[in-house]
């Protein structure tokens, strides 16, 4: 097995593909989730942190050719040294594959809740995720126009893992609390 990578490592290759903010700030939104689901797993912090943190590291370079998404960004993973399991989990956190591990059962609900969860902030009259509860978001869910790009079926297969939706969405807008001022909200 391959050895893990820091995540001084992980954010160095990051920024050494990646130029957009908003996505930079997704990624560090999805690591905050992942390192707090992994938690509530009693899952590997940094394995699963580090996932999400360079899970979409090449979109930049696919643009508009999402079917190559994943893909890339696998092999550029690869090629660094990363374990399988990271790269697989990118792979299929785009499509590429059904999810069957744990690892990438979170990264595919963790991917569409950092998003649905940055809109439901940014509608806010002071668009800050201080004041944003559960009951909010679940609210949000049930509009099919709000943020209609985002998966909800994604979301809600976190309940794969056994994590009820509810505490899944609790656990991330914690997470995303906490990483509030880097992530600008």
């Amino acid at each position: 097995m391959t050895a893990m990578k820091t995540r001084e490592e992980a954010w160095a290759l990051v920024t050494s593909r990646l130029e957009t903010r908003h996505l930079r700030f997704h990624m560090r939104a999805a690591e905050a989730c992942m390192r707090a689901l992994a938690r509530r797993l009693g899952e590997d912090e940094d394995l699963w942190g580090i996932t999400g943190l360079v899970h979409d590291l090449d979109l930049d370079t696919v643009g508009p050719d999402l079917s190559r998404h994943g893909t890339v960004g696998a092999e550029w993973l690869a090629e660094a040294g990363y374990p399988e399991e990271v790269a697989s989990a990118v792979r299929v956190h785009a499509g590429h594959g059904e999810p069957a591990t744990k690892l990438e059962k979170g990264l595919v609900a963790v991917d569409p809740i950092t998003g649905f969860i940055v809109a439901a902030t940014l509608i806010r009259p002071d668009k800050k995720i201080a004041g944003l509860d559960v009951s909010s978001i679940r609210k949000r869910m049930k509009e099919k126009r709000f943020a209609a790009n985002v998966n909800r079926a994604q979301i809600a297969s976190v309940e794969a893992l056994g994590v009820e939706t509810d505490e899944f969405i609790a656990i991330c807008l914690d997470a995303m609390r906490a990483i509030s001022g880097e992530i600008g909200l």
